[in-house]
């Protein structure tokens, strides 16, 4: 199979169909990133796992906020984390040391502890992997559509397009860029890792009455549309150029020809709503930059307008971070 994460027809067909048991009818994973369960009181216990295996020194700060930011699009509340870290033979212990300064600093950011984990050397990887399971709680119930979705409803995007590969290109290739670019669009750009959380958006979103929310993570924007869709049931059709994008991400990403719009994005949201633009204004309000970007269409077509070019969405292809940082 291809480098990635693995489609949304290969999960269902590979993945969920066997864990599928009587008891069981439906997996929540089949249109959400979490896991679910009720326990004893009647509560509602969500899970969500999220591995990095990318070069970065702040892997683990990563890997914890993007396993959390599933927890807050199924309307939950992150009490929890387990980090498991799978390092390579040659690995120094000050590799590990960073990785686990920077998840803790992602948990302080969530107010939450690690309890938990693994940590082990393997000369089956090539460079750290982090797996990360975040343990949360439902505090804003959002049910699960069993229908489609129907035609003509609103796609809208909260933040920006890449901004989290954006502050990981940033730091990590500081060298190769502060020949070419500014050194404050630098600067500036690695402060993008504080917009990588989900929190807020999700829970106005939930609130005016979103009907999907999937944050775009892994894959960039391009995976995250795909992903939308197959769990919507829906077709679409979308505008490139509505589809907000800061200059620094521009700007790094030319010069290191990277695609930004298949580049990991945390921080920004994508929903379904029947009034998108009454979403978006309700974000705004709270100040979170926000738009519609495409509708739903009742076609199997996932459709990309750049002015006079037409584009046909592919099933969602490597991360560019992966491709350009291993």
């Amino acid at each position: 199979m291809r480098i990635g994460k693995v489609t949304e027809s290969v999960l269902k067909r590979s993945v969920l169909k066997i864990i599928k048991s009587d008891s069981i009818k439906e997996s929540a994973a089949a249109k959400s990133d979490c896991a679910s369960s009720i326990d004893e009181s009647g509560e509602k216990l969500l899970s969500s796992v999220a591995t990095f295996a990318v070069n970065s020194e702040d892997a683990g700060y990563y890997a914890l906020h993007n396993a959390a930011n599933n927890i807050f699009c199924a309307g939950g509340k992150p009490i929890m984390a387990v980090i498991s870290i799978l390092l390579p033979a040659e690995a120094e212990e000050a590799e590990l040391k960073n990785i686990m300064r920077s998840a803790v600093s992602a948990a302080n950011d969530l107010g939450i502890a690690i309890d938990g984990g693994h940590t082990e050397v393997s000369d089956a990887v090539k460079r750290p992997v982090i797996t990360v399971t975040v343990t949360g709680k439902e505090i804003l119930p959002i049910a699960i559509p069993k229908a489609k979705a129907k035609s003509g409803m609103d796609i809208v995007m909260t933040k920006w397009v890449a901004v989290e590969g954006t502050a990981i290109l940033a730091k990590e290739k500081a060298l190769e860029l502060k020949d070419r670019l500014p050194d404050y669009m630098i600067r500036q750009a690695q402060d993008f890792k504080e917009l990588i959380s989900v929190k807020e958006d999700s829970e106005i979103a939930i609130n005016a009455g979103a009907a999907y929310l999937h944050d775009v993570s892994m894959g960039g924007i391009f995976a995250a549309l795909w992903d939308i869709a197959e769990r919507a049931g829906c077709g679409m059709e979308v505008d490139l150029k509505k589809i907000p994008i800061r200059q620094e991400t521009v700007e790094i990403t030319n010069n290191l020809g990277v695609n930004p719009y298949q580049l990991v994005s945390g921080g920004a949201l994508l929903l379904i709503a029947s009034d998108g633009d009454a979403v978006v204004r309700t974000l705004e309000d709270k100040g979170i930059s926000a738009c519609v970007i495409g509708i739903t269409t009742d076609k199997n077509d996932r459709i990309i307008r750049n002015e006079d070019e037409t584009r046909y969405l592919d099933k969602p292809q490597a991360d560019e971070l992966v491709r350009f940082m291993v």
